[in-house]
């Protein structure tokens, strides 16, 4: 397999990853505010209160996600398995020294 595969193999499987710890960890918050919290507050603060363990298990995912992904970063050469310029990426606008845009592959 080439750096260009490995490199997309990876972006998506940390992609799937990232989704499925964030579904994972929205289940386990939901479930444990209705199991601990719902009962202490009344019914009309529950709307407001669903969007926030979102928020939160959204939060929470990345930071774990980051932190492995540094983990993997400081014990793996990332130059000898993966394409590190992402060249295979579309073109991207970089703007010249003297203000113009100009199309870089």
């Amino acid at each position: 397999m080439t750096k260009k595969g490995n490199t997309i193999i990876f972006i998506i499987a940390a992609t799937a990853f990232n989704i499925f710890l964030t579904v994972l960890l929205f289940i386990a918050m939901f479930f444990l505010f209705f199991v601990f919290i719902k009962p202490l507050i009344s019914d009309n603060f529950i709307v407001f209160v669903l969007p926030v363990v979102f928020i939160v298990s959204v939060f929470l995912s990345f930071a774990i996600y980051r932190a492995l992904l540094r983990r993997i970063f400081r014990n793996v050469d990332m130059n000898k398995y993966f394409n590190t310029d992402f060249s295979f990426l579309p073109a991207k606008h970089k703007k010249n020294t003297d203000g113009e845009d100009n199309l870089t592959a």
